[in-house]
C-alpha cells in the first residue's frame, strides 16, 4: 500500500513539473518578450502594469509591428494616426 502511494506521489510530482515546463513554453509562444525593453521602460514611466501592455499588444496586433487594421489603425497597439498625434503632444 505504501509503495502504491509513493508511486502516485512521484507521478503527480512529475506531472506537475512537466505541466510547469510546458506552461512556460506555451506562454512564451503566446506572449513573446520581443518588445520587453520598451514595455518595461514605458510601463514604469506611465505606471501601467507591463502585463496589461503585453495583453494589449497580443490582442491588437498579435506582436506584428507592421500590422494595419481595416480601419487604418497601425502598429503594435493599433492606434489611429490622429490618436497617436493627439496623445504624443
Amino acid at each position: 500500500m505504501k509503495k502504491k502511494i509513493a508511486i502516485i506521489i512521484v507521478l503527480v510530482v512529475l506531472c506537475l513539473c512537466l505541466f510547469e515546463l510546458l506552461y512556460k513554453n506555451i506562454l512564451k509562444k503566446l506572449y513573446p518578450d520581443t518588445y520587453s525593453e520598451y514595455v518595461n521602460k514605458y510601463s514604469e514611466k506611465y505606471d501601467i502594469e507591463k502585463e496589461w501592455i503585453f495583453a494589449l499588444i497580443k490582442t491588437e496586433s498579435n506582436f506584428k509591428k507592421y500590422s494595419i487594421s481595416q480601419s487604418g489603425a497601425i502598429g503594435l497597439t493599433q492606434l489611429m494616426e490622429s490618436t497617436a498625434k493627439e496623445v504624443s503632444n
